[in-house]
């Protein structure tokens, strides 16, 4: 009867409740230090001046490491112009704790048949496991809390890519055929992904009152919620190739076809769950009081007094993907009186982008979007002397959405307190490329370099708020196409060995790399501009990016040792909206140091110490939406990462 299927239905779902693992809790324990080995193995086949020949290079990496800080994340209620103040959402400290294991290997074969023949067979392989605990305090203003909220996370990857490639010499110093095909496999899993969080009265006045923990009257990601994820993605790649070489006296000239195509493939689905009262008249309301290690065992999961478990999967959250490029290509160069080059040519593709899924309400989403490109391109250089060149260049290439991008599910991330969805209406970006360069060489190892490059954009794709916080401060994002955007700017690169100048000494064996650009962009956004400026800069770029670098090297005294500096420009992190100021990334200046010593003919010792500065990482709301980021803006987000200091040791057998 009608009854006791409910009963069998009732207890089916208290089995479901209870065979999952109570892993609530967390662990703590005092971490190794990180452990990481490498092993290289290079071997020669055949007797030199055999008809055939070959060889393998094979490397294995393994590593064990651990990385513990604290992060402040924070969020504020709209700006009052008036008072010149924003309100505080929530004022949050994250310890974030994460453990991770990586296995590598890379092997790659090489066969040479005769002089004109040459195969190869490379493969590399990933395996990678991350394991994530954040353990949240502070205060939640807005909801009157104090929380001690916990997220458990662990990540599995796998990757492998495998090509066989040929190259045929069909006549010598003429023609050249050469032909690749791959494969390649990436599969990620998340097998139980755990938030829960507790809280007490912010104005209790009692320290020692127990955290209640939070039970929702429904299905949720964030309470007492367990999400679980499958990706597999699998690519087909072959590409052929061909070469015609012809030789003038005063010229010559190369001209080159050739095809590729790609098919690639993507399921993911993920499921979603949380425990909430099983009934709200004979709920046992002491429950919410136990520790974390009690409160989800299995004699409180019942269909009376305990929890029950109750799905929140919803359509959006599996989608079936694919991307099929077709693509063919002719060009050539010509080189006249040895000090003119020019290079031109045309790349077809037709890629066709497709996605199925549904909308949180069921609507069926079906992404079909063939898109032939037409992308010429063409670069040019002559010869000012012997060491000295100019470049000129100019191509069309285009961007073109992730899958992820265009999938309507919805991820909550615990740590930012963000949720991202995509976009099944995006466009594929196109860009102008135009950059010249003036080069001077002082040896074949050294570089004096300036440049000036435009690019222009239509339809960039970017990330944005969407209007209005979520609950509890919850930042709400998406990706959309902007009308257009232009980028400009001007580099230089410096690649000098002191030597040179100074014959002896320890200025001798220094050398000196520099490389800095400082870009200009401005992004239109048209009839979207939606809360915000119709002019703006482009997200995610730098205004200026510099990179330094010294390097010592005295090989009679097998010693040497770098010091490298990097800086990056404040840079949009997210798009702002109504009520949600556009958030930048502030500058941080990284300093990293490595010193190698070698003892006797197998042995070699390295020492390294890693963003020694320790800058903090920030984020930075415009609060007050002036373009700039001061003092009178607000902190998003800031933390501390940590110097990182390593000891290793090799042997050459």
């Amino acid at each position: 009867d009608l009854g006791a299927l409910r009963l069998q239905a009732a207890e089916r779902v208290d089995a479901a409740g209870r065979s999952l693992a109570n892993n609530w809790a967390p662990q703590q324990s005092t971490a190794l230090p990180d452990q990481r080995l490498n092993i290289l193995l290079a071997r020669r086949f055949g007797k030199q001046g055999a008809h055939t020949t070959g060889g393998n290079v094979t490397t294995i990496s393994y590593s064990n490491t651990r990385l513990s800080y604290t992060a402040k994340n924070y969020n504020y209620n709209a700006y009052d112009p008036n008072t010149g103040t924003s309100d505080s959402i929530y004022n949050y400290s994250d310890n974030e704790n994460i453990a991770q294991a990586r296995l590598s290997a890379l092997s790659n074969f090489s066969l040479l048949i005769g002089s004109r023949t040459k195969l190869e067979f490379r493969n590399l392989f990933t395996q990678q496991g991350t394991d994530q605990t954040t353990l949240r305090t502070g205060r939640d203003i807005e909801g009157g809390f104090e929380v001690r909220n916990y997220a458990f996370r662990y990540q599995q990857r796998t990757i492998y890519t495998g090509q066989v490639h040929g190259s045929h010499e069909l006549k010598p110093d003429v023609s050249t055929l050469s032909w690749t095909a791959g494969y390649g496999l990436a599969l990620s899993q998340e097998p139980d992904f755990r938030r829960v969080r507790t809280v007490r009265d912010l104005d209790g006045g009692d320290a020692n009152a127990p955290f209640q923990v939070v039970i929702p009257p429904g299905a949720t990601t964030l309470d007492a919620g367990r999400f679980f994820s499958e990706s597999d993605e699998r690519v087909i790649t072959g590409k052929v190739d061909y070469e015609h070489r012809i030789t003038r006296e005063n010229s010559a000239i190369k001209l080159r076809t050739g095809v590729y195509t790609e098919m690639k493939d993507r399921t993911f689905d993920a499921r979603w769950m949380s425990y909430r009262r099983a009934s709200s008249d004979n709920f046992d309301q002491s429950l919410v009081y136990q520790g974390l290690e009690d409160i989800f065992s299995a004699q409180n999961i019942n269909t009376t007094t305990g929890f029950k478990l109750e799905e929140g999967t919803n359509p959006s959250d599996r989608y079936t993907a694919a991307n099929t490029l077709f693509a063919g290509y002719a060009g050539g160069t010509i080189t006249l009186a040895k000090i003119t080059t020019i290079s031109a040519g045309v790349r077809a593709e037709h890629n066709t982008q497709q996605l199925n899924s549904q909308t949180f309400g069921g609507r069926r989403i079906t992404v079909d979007n063939p898109v032939l490109s037409i992308l010429p391109s063409i670069n040019a250089s002559r010869a000012l002397s012997e060491k000295a060149q100019v470049r000129v260049a100019w191509s069309t290439t285009v961007n073109r959405p992730e899958f992820r991008e265009l999938a309507p599910f919805a991820f909550y991330d615990f740590s930012f307190n963000n949720v991202l969805r995509g976009n099944d209406s995006l466009q594929v970006a196109t860009i102008q490329n135009v950059d010249a360069r003036y080069e001077f060489y002082p040896s074949a190892s050294e570089l004096i370099s300036f440049g000036l490059f435009y690019k222009h954009f239509s339809n960039p794709i970017e990330m944005f708020f969407l209007p209005g916080p979520g609950s509890g401060g919850t930042r709400n994002f998406t990706y959309g196409n902007a009308q257009e955007a232009r980028s400009m700017g001007a580099e230089v690169e410096l690649r000098r060995s002191l030597n040179t100048v100074f014959t002896e000494g320890y200025l001798s064996h220094l050398g000196v790399t520099f490389n800095a650009a400082y870009i200009l962009t401005e992004v239109r956004l048209g009839d979207q501009a939606k809360g915000q400026a119709q002019q703006r800069p482009l997200m995610g770029q730098s205004p200026y990016i510099v990179n330094a670098g010294l390097y010592w090297q005295d090989t009679d005294r097998k010693l040497q040792y770098s010091l490298l500096y990097n800086v990056i420009g404040p840079r949009l992190f997210a798009v702002g909206t109504y009520g949600t100021p556009d958030i930048y990334e502030m500058p941080r200046n990284v300093l990293d140091l490595a010193v190698t010593k070698g003892l006797g003919k197998r042995f070699e010792v390295k020492l390294a110490a890693q963003d020694i500065l320790n800058n903090r990482v920030r984020l930075i709301q415009d609060a007050n939406d002036d373009g700039t980021v001061n003092g009178k803006d607000q902190e998003i987000t800031s933390y501390r990462r940590g110097a990182y200091f390593t000891i290793g040791v090799g042997m050459r057998f």
